[in-house]
């Protein structure tokens, strides 16, 4: 009996003991904001998530993929662009008759819109990380950059963005829909992440370095500059590019042709991946990043590929725009034999998707055995380059002033002998317009399938007329107009905005 007494007393000290205590509860498969990120691994690794996600280009994913990205869409809807699967996919395109509708490409851009969600919210976590002040700040400057790269890619395509605020998306269980921001505050906001971000960014990181592919202050300004001849500015253009020939910038044209047939086909290797020339690329690399260029654009028939779907091409008519002895014509495929020993060129087209009826094949990219895996290469996709960057400062330079300088003619020249054709004098111009038309098809031949094409015959008034020449050369009823400079945004974006995002003029 004693026994039995003292266990109940023992346990009822035991009750009144714990109710004395406050309990706390650990979570072991959560992670809250005051747990991470606290190293630089951390911070780095949280970084490398949300700055460079969207910028991707891996298989269908990514901003810059090759069926659904930015320049696909952008250059198939342009004078050269064609692709073979045609449809109500690729034909609303080809010839300018998009709608909100659509579910792919011409409303696919817009998505990106919570990218920046994502790097805002990520700036906020990493600024009270305590670890090393200066590579903090190039971290926030690589979301920075981040944010401007991809507002100025919405707005190229759909104009004016939605921006949240830092405590709309602390709260993200709170309904709130939000507008559009003005074509000026969308303007703003890039130029002001675009120019901060530069501030604590390298200049560039060599071939070697592991940090190879980051943002950097090079691209900084090589985006600013290509939103600075969008708007128009030109004198903040001749500025940019300006800057971009700085000495410690490192860039320069390829001019060394290593194992290939020219100094061009050479820019596009593995072998010369990470060249003087690219500004930035996406890297890739298997078990990292690989891109689909390939089997969008070649044959199933060809000999030196297996497995291609024939699908994007470069217009005939476009391709005999190239001058004879043009080296660039040499990375387009417009003659091959197929695996059943038919040769097929200008003479002998063939019929459908897997032949020359309806067009080049735009290569461009090496094919390389050795660099593929399966029907993906894993060569770097790239996105800017310095022979983009000196041409537009050509174009800037001479739009500003109204005259065609010798700098001007010099700029041009440094990308055309390259290709291999004679240099122009002054007296090779009429005018400013006639320099101006052939520096744009100087470019068209130069940065084919780089998304160029529709952003430099929107700046130069010609699109519409441009486009419309391509539908009657097809055979097409153009419908066409001047809102269509940008693409609409998804019906389904309208439609959930109850009237509080309003769509695009004309659609």
């Amino acid at each position: 009996m004693k026994k039995i007494n003292t266990y109940i007393i023992g346990f009822v000290l035991l009750l009144i003991g714990l109710q004395g205590c406050e309990l706390e509860t650990e979570v072991f498969n959560a992670i809250y904001p005051d747990m991470y990120p606290k190293t630089e691994r951390d911070v780095r690794d949280l970084v490398t998530s949300n700055a460079y996600g969207g910028f991707r280009n891996n298989g269908y994913d990514g901003i810059f993929n090759v069926a659904t990205g930015v320049f696909i869409t952008s250059d198939i809807a342009t004078d050269y662009g064609y692709c073979s699967w045609g449809g109500n996919v690729w034909e609303p395109l080809e010839f300018g008759r998009w709608v909100p509708q659509e579910s792919r490409n011409t409303t696919k851009i817009w998505e990106y819109t919570n990218e920046i969600s994502k790097m805002t919210l990520t700036l906020n976590r990493i600024s009270g990380v305590q670890i090393n002040e200066t590579l903090k700040n190039r971290y926030m400057a690589e979301l920075r950059c981040a944010r401007g790269f991809m507002a100025f890619i919405i707005y190229d395509m759909h104009g004016p963005i939605i921006l949240a605020d830092l405590e709309t998306l602390k709260n993200p269980q709170e309904e709130k829909i939000l507008s559009r921001i003005s074509e000026e505050e969308t303007r703003n906001f890039i130029v002001t992440e675009l120019t901060e971000a530069a501030q604590h960014l390298p200049y560039s990181y060599p071939k070697g370095d592991t940090d190879n592919g980051r943002f950097t202050k090079g691209l900084c300004h090589m985006i600013l500059l290509k939103f600075y001849m969008m708007t128009h500015q030109w004198d903040k253009a001749i500025a940019e590019g300006r800057e971009l020939q700085k000495p410690e910038y490192g860039y320069a044209l390829v001019t060394d042709k290593g194992t290939e047939a020219s100094a061009y086909a050479n820019i596009f290797t593995q072998a010369n991946e990470k060249n003087e020339e690219t500004i930035w690329a996406v890297n890739s690399l298997t078990g990292y990043q690989t891109h689909l260029w390939y089997p969008h654009v070649l044959p199933s028939n060809i000999n030196t590929f297996n497995g291609g779907w024939g699908g994007y091409k470069m217009t005939w008519k476009f391709f005999k725009t190239f001058e004879k002895g043009d080296q660039r014509k040499e990375t387009i495929i417009h003659e091959y034999m197929t695996k059943d020993s038919i040769v097929y060129n200008e003479e002998n087209k063939g019929s459908g998707a897997n032949s020359l009826e309806e067009g080049v094949f735009p290569i461009k990219y090496k094919i390389e055995p050795s660099n593929n895996v399966g029907d993906q290469c894993q060569t770097d996709w790239i996105v800017y380059r310095y022979a983009d960057a000196i041409t537009l400062l050509a174009e800037a330079i001479v739009r500003q002033s109204g005259n065609v300088s010798q700098e001007a003619i010099e700029l041009l020249n440094m990308v055309r002998t390259r290709a291999g054709l004679d240099a122009y004098t002054a007296s090779s111009f009429k005018n400013d317009r006639d320099f101006l038309d052939k520096l744009l098809m100087e470019r068209a031949h130069e940065l084919y399938y780089e998304g160029c094409r529709r952003q430099d015959l929107i700046r130069d008034g010609s699109y519409v007329e441009a486009m419309r020449q391509k539908c009657i050369d097809y055979g097409q009823t153009p419908v066409i107009n001047e809102n269509y400079h940008k693409f609409p945004l998804p019906e389904s974006i309208i439609i959930e905005g109850q009237r509080n995002i309003e769509q695009n003029p004309g659609y």
